[in-house]
């Protein structure tokens, strides 16, 4: 008899739609109605977490990830002066697109708000690719809208909805490549290449991490070549060309819109090869791996295996397709982003403060995670054999039992989790973690402070054990997945503080009001160091949020001048009785605030009481 796992789970072949004229035409019917409420429902359930976690977002949570792109955009919109960004710096893809938004309005508030609307749209437009993707797999059109809206309504994607990050923009694009990849190799030609080429290009334009993806196309192609040499003749050099101009031309722009110069990633990269150990890698590839499967109801795990039955089969028949190309997105995503975070200096921080995302960061695997659940799903729809649920319960198993017994004993449960959508996909567990310091290292029980692990673990084995016992019951394993995925992302659903400087605004439209100035221009000065970061967080603020006033940076000390008698410098600037200034009342933002130097607009402001005394 051969072994469940000796066949690959899943072949690229779309189903048939029930046909009414066979005989068991209305049970037929039946099944298929039902299956097309259940669309409707998971689509209408996945609308509605988008809408109610993205709600909430009325100002960017970060001054980094969110605005960098957003103030990208204003300069690809071609306004070229805006105010440099502190920061590394990101791909330009997600930039590229909002950039139209400047052409209609200045209004940084309603900017936000767009891109954070155009972002769910993208998330929920994502759902079309995943289908189709999922109807090649082998189910009806019923059943992969289905399983796709499923799969987009799990914390990993819908936190994201309180963002206007590239995240979402990402998973649409990297959908739409995957497809390309299956329509080249079910016929392989030129023009064929050159789209799955394009798609992979786009989605390296997206995001610098998206390199994994590159690699792993142009290894698949190389492989190719064995079935038809014309395609990795054609798609590598292409791949190699688009990849190098997406890396100049992201290069470029990232050298016109920072403080500093582009190549930072690259240089934190670099440490972390010299900086990090075998032991903590290996704990960072079992954290992100067990993360993914717990906010995922244990889906990924199975995807996971079902990934790599079905790679192997490809393998060793030489059979090059779909199943290596998955896998392979997949682990070079897993390991690229496990590298990125084995950072002992992150990790073993010398000072209090401690960070608890960066040990279970789920935010680069996310968009990988829905490619494993939507795998998992369409097995399950199909009926898997429970030789595969048993071998990813088994591999659960033993990555859960690492974690709890050698990871979780170091990890800082009570630490920040420096933006929510850093650990998307474990926050339905929040409530566990605890607000107070516990000394480490502290073995996980079920009742002690740190039983988040024990109990998490034991909820993503039970998903796989309920996964096995309805294998045979399709519909009925499809209903309750759609329920633990509305439970899991109401939970997750972040109550997050953002930092718009709104005082500060308020404050200088009140000195426009007074002086009869439609829109003051203001120096930022860099001489000012905040503590901690905050310097870079005000310059990132200001740029984007006092739009469409115009900001720029002064540096006295290195000969910049001031050229504006309106300054955002330090709350108790050293330099302000030499140089005359007065600080604006109730204009503070963070540790800075404005002042205005001598001149008719101080005097006015003097005579409206608008200044401190």
């Amino acid at each position: 008899m051969p072994s469940p796992l000796s066949a690959p789970p899943l072949t690229f072949a779309p189903a048939k739609e029930p046909s009414p004229s066979a005989p068991e035409a209305a049970p037929a019917r039946l099944h298929e109605l039902w299956w097309r409420i259940a669309a409707g429902a998971s689509v209408l359930l996945c609308m509605y977490l988008h809408w109610q976690v993205g709600r909430s977002a009325e100002a960017p949570r970060t001054p980094w990830d969110e605005v960098h792109p957003l103030q990208t955009a204003r300069f690809l919109s071609g306004q070229v002066d805006v105010l440099p960004l502190s920061g590394s710096g990101y791909y330009p893809g997600w930039s590229i697109l909002l950039a139209p938004v400047w052409w209609f309005t200045d209004d940084a508030e309603l900017v936000y708000q767009v891109a954070v609307d155009y972002s769910d749209v993208l998330a929920l437009l994502t759902i079309i690719p995943l289908a189709l993707l999922a109807r090649r797999m082998g189910l009806t059109t019923a059943q992969a809208v289905t399983v796709s809206a499923l799969t987009m309504s799990f914390p990993g994607r819908v936190v994201l909805a309180d963002y206007a990050l590239s995240e979402q923009p990402l998973l649409f694009v990297l959908a739409w490549a995957v497809l390309a990849m299956h329509a080249l190799w079910s016929r392989p030609t030129w023009w064929r290449t050159v789209l799955f080429v394009l798609a992979v290009a786009a989605t390296y334009l997206m995001h610098s991490r998206e390199l994994a993806l590159v690699a792993t196309a142009a290894v698949w192609l190389l492989m190719m070549a064995v079935r038809n040499w014309r395609v990795a003749a054609v798609g590598l050099p292409l791949l190699g060309a688009l990849a190098l101009a997406v890396r100049s031309f992201s290069t470029w722009l990232l050298n016109a819109t920072l403080a500093g110069s582009a190549g930072g990633k690259e240089e934190l990269l670099g440490r972390v090869f010299e900086n990090g150990s075998p032991s903590l890698l290996l704990r960072m590839l079992l954290t992100q791996s067990w993360a993914q499967a717990v906010g995922t109801a244990g889906l990924a795990s199975l995807g996971a295996v079902v990934l790599i039955v079905w790679a192997v089969h490809e393998l060793r028949r030489w059979q090059i397709g779909p199943g290596v190309f998955l896998f392979g997105t997949c682990l070079s995503a897993l390991l690229l982003s496990a590298v990125w975070w084995t950072r002992p200096d992150f990790l073993f921080p010398p000072g209090e403060y401690r960070r608890l995302d960066v040990w279970i960061y789920t935010r680069y695997l996310d968009h990988i995670a829905v490619l494993l659940v939507l795998v998992a799903l369409v097995v399950l729809v199909r009926r898997v054999g429970r030789g595969i649920i048993l071998t990813s319960l088994a591999l659960f198993g033993v990555v859960a039992a690492a974690v709890v017994l050698w990871v979780a004993q170091d990890v800082p449960l009570w630490g920040a989790l420096d933006g929510p959508g850093n650990s998307s996909a474990v926050l339905s567990w929040t409530t566990m973690f605890p607000e107070e310091e516990f000394p480490l290292p502290q073995h996980p029980t079920f009742t002690n402070e740190n039983r988040f692990w024990v109990w998490a673990s034991l909820f993503g084995a039970g998903m796989l054990v309920l996964a096995l016992l309805l294998r045979r019951h399709p519909r009925v394993l499809t209903t309750l997945l759609l329920i633990t995925a509305f439970v899991l992302s109401i939970e997750a659903d972040p109550s997050q503080k953002r930092d718009a400087p709104r005082r500060m605004e308020r404050a200088i439209e009140r000195a426009e009001a007074a002086t009869g100035v439609e829109e003051i221009d203001i120096d930022m000065d860099y001489s000012c160091r905040g503590p901690a970061l905050t310097r870079y967080q005000v310059m990132n603020w200001l740029g984007f949020w006092m739009s469409p006033r115009d900001i720029d940076l002064a540096d006295p000390p290195r000969g910049i001048d001031f050229d504006s008698e309106f300054v955002v410098s330090c709350g108790d600037w050293p330099a302000a009785p030499e140089n005359g200034a007065r600080q604006v009342a109730d204009s503070g933002f963070y540790s800075y605030a404005l002042w205005v130097l001598p001149g008719d607009l101080q005097d006015e402001l003097d005579e409206a009481g608008l200044l401190v005394e």
